[in-house]
């Protein structure tokens, strides 16, 4: 708003000093903001990016929040050599049976290496489940189409704070997870999410927060991981030498004429 060339002063003055959400949806012009919202530091310009080609030395994962009659949720997420998380690919569907997820799950993975895959830890729990093949859990279901998940931590309130923490951006600095702009489900439901009223530091779990939940068993498992830093030609060419014949004192002397 400072940038518009009309704004005269004394509204720049009135802009400056309204409080809370209204303030900021005002100034920042985001109307994602509104009273009572949980994720108050979601801005679509900030958040919300167009997709690319993930690197391929980036550490992939998967995260999944089950549900039938609600949403079932599958994220993939990406982390850069910078500890930023990347939400590159979602799948977000209502009524479909544990083996039509888990189909749909192995398809959208394709031959992706993932570091590893967490889920909502109620699918290892045996609630009387009883597949066709006899598996006792959901977890085996998708352990027979090669997903193998591992339980998610399911600490609430510390999910959240961390997940604040990664929506949280500044001017300088950008938010450390953002969302491929595919990923309707997220970028829909996850804004409009909002407090607990009993419980106003838990979000509303009434509302649609099957998204919000795959995000939450991600972040809590990642523990500021990054992916390796790239390396630089001289290194990438030592690497080369090494997997040519072993290094020794006797070669070091070509190494070097040749960097």
């Amino acid at each position: 708003y400072k940038q518009n060339p009309y704004l005269n002063k004394e509204y720049i003055s009135y802009l400056e000093g309204l409080e809370g959400n209204l303030g900021k949806a005002w100034r920042e012009g985001s109307f994602d903001i509104f009273e009572g919202q949980y994720f108050g530091e979601w801005h679509r310009s900030k958040h919300v990016i167009e997709p690319f080609q993930i690197p391929t030395e980036w550490r992939r994962y998967r995260a999944y929040d089950h549900g039938r009659t609600n949403a079932a949720c599958c994220k993939w997420y990406a982390v850069d050599h910078d500890g930023r998380v990347y939400v590159y690919r979602e799948f977000y569907q209502t009524g479909m049976n544990v083996d039509q997820i888990a189909m749909e799950i192995s398809k959208l993975s394709g031959n992706e290496y993932y570091e590893y895959s967490v889920a909502d830890p109620s699918i290892f729990a045996n609630h009387g489940f009883v597949d066709k093949a006899g598996g006792q859990t959901i977890a085996e279901t998708f352990a027979r189409y090669g997903i193998m998940f591992l339980p998610a931590s399911n600490r609430r309130l510390d999910g959240w704070a961390v997940m604040h923490q990664y929506l949280s951006w500044t001017v300088q600095e950008l938010p450390k997870m953002v969302y491929f702009n595919i990923c309707f489900d997220s970028i829909r439901t996850i804004p409009a999410l909002i407090h607990d009223q009993l419980k106003p530091e838990d979000l509303d779990s009434g509302g649609e927060d099957h998204a919000a939940d795959t995000d939450r068993y991600m972040l809590l498992s990642l523990h500021e991981r990054k992916s390796p830093t790239p390396k630089t030609e001289v290194e990438k060419k030592l690497d080369r030498m090494r997997e040519r014949d072993s290094l020794n004192p006797y070669r070091l002397g070509e190494f070097y004429r040749s960097v």
